[in-house]
């Protein structure tokens, strides 16, 4: 009778337990939750693939704890994967430049006196030396090129924006929860913003496009505001973007001088 009692009563702990894993709304990886996600990224994805170089001129501002700094007007140029050059231009001169090649970060500081120079071991360089954002040069090419940088996710689900209309995708880690959030238009077809997110669950950065154009059947930023919580941003207004630009992997190369190919 005893055997028999400690056996009833495992069974019931048995399905009691089951029974509250079943109530805790958990999704499973593959529900059709999910699946109908990574479709949607799929498709997201496959726009402007073919754009694989630009060059571009407009006006960069920058902010560092909520206070204006750089207004300046600016030249780059970019390749796939994380090739970057950025040219911040003084009364028409170069006066800071930044550059990756997808092996160093060269950062050079001509206003000062002597210039600066500096030059990183990096595959995917960090701009935060430039705009006080740990952005990587990856994302930034991504996002000049009017996609969206995906980071590496076990889970995504496809939920109703509550605060205006539209939808947004929820990408998900195992064991670190929401690491990405992609904002989408009613369409599911146009993004809005992406919002990045450290392992510790605040925000990285969030990147916004304000405005967007269609440049040889490309659809890329005409405005591009990149920020986080901490009072730092930069907004980028595109005054001329060329698509499917000619460039070389000596653009992305910084010397002391100053003196390599301008974009």
């Amino acid at each position: 009778m005893k055997f028999l009692t400690l056996i009833l009563s495992l069974v019931a702990a048995s399905f009691l337990f089951s029974s509250c894993a079943s109530l805790t709304g958990r999704i499973p990886e593959k529900s059709a939750d999910h699946v109908e996600a990574v479709n949607l990224l799929s498709s997201l994805n496959t726009k402007n693939q073919n754009l694989q170089a630009f060059k571009g001129i407009g006006r960069i501002k920058l902010w560092h704890n909520n206070n204006p700094g750089i207004d300046e007007r600016v030249m780059w140029a970019g390749a796939n994967p994380s090739s970057l050059l950025i040219v911040v231009l003084v009364s028409g001169h170069p006066a800071i430049k930044f550059s990756t090649d997808g092996n160093f970060l060269y950062y050079l500081d001509l206003t000062a006196k002597p210039s600066s120079f500096k030059k990183i071991r990096s595959s995917d360089a960090c701009l935060d030396r430039l705009v006080s954002i740990p952005i990587r040069s990856r994302d930034v090419v991504s996002l000049l090129s009017g996609r969206i940088p995906i980071h590496k996710f076990t889970s995504a689900g496809l939920i109703k924006n509550k605060l205006k209309k539209g939808y947004i995708l929820v990408l998900k880690k195992k064991w670190r929860g929401v690491i990405e959030k992609i904002y989408l238009d009613e369409n599911k077809s146009d993004i809005q913003k992406v919002e990045i997110f450290k392992s510790d669950g605040s925000l990285k950065y969030r990147a916004a496009f304000e405005t967007m154009q269609y440049i040889k059947g490309y659809h890329v930023p005409l405005k591009l505001v990149i920020s986080n919580d901490n009072g730092a941003g930069f907004m980028l207004d595109i005054e001329r973007y060329m698509a499917d630009a000619a460039v070389s992997p000596s653009m992305f190369v910084l010397s002391p001088t100053g003196n390599e190919i301008r974009p």
